[in-house]
This record gives structure tokens, sequence and C-alpha cells, in this order.
């Protein structure tokens, strides 16, 4: 699903203007990355929990070339979908 298809779906389903859809999705994914920047949980129940996560330095090897390089830390995101979402699914 594209984010096309996501805005008119809610939209139909909500019976909301489809400019107020897509401003309510914007402002939920920056909550949710300025959340994860700080490091907090984001909990949606019924649906599931986003957390970041601080993935540390690491060696590893180029396969073509068989070279050895460092990949700096950096932070991602991880979903854990609840006990709802994964027994409608």
């Amino acid at each position: 699903m594209d984010n096309k298809t996501l805005i008119e779906s809610i939209a139909s389903r909500t019976r909301l203007d489809k400019t107020r859809v897509q401003e309510i999705i914007s402002s939920f994914c920056g909550v949710l990355a300025d959340s994860c920047l700080e490091m907090d949980t984001v909990i949606i129940p019924g649906f599931g929990q986003f957390e970041a996560r601080k993935r540390k330095e690491r060696l590893t090897v180029h396969p073509a070339s068989g070279q050895r390089l460092m990949v700096p830390p950096k932070l991602v995101i991880n979903f854990k979908p609840s006990g709802v979402l994964k027994s409608k699914i």
C-alpha cells in the first residue's frame, strides 16, 4: 500500500478530509521520529511498539573485494507488533 492509498483508506473510514488525514499522518511520523531520537519507546495499544536502538560500531568484510571495513554506530528503529495485531494476521 502506498501513501496515497493509505490516505484514501483512512479518509473513507473516518469521513475526514484527505488533506486533514495527510496532516495527521505527517504529524504522527514527526512525533515518532522525535521520540526515537530521544530514545523513547512509542506504544500504540492494539498495534505495537516502536523502539529506538543504538547499533554499535562493528567490523565487516566487503563481499566483492574482501576488504575489512568499520561500520560506524547508528540508530535503528525496531517495531514489535502487539498480540492483538499478531492474532489478526
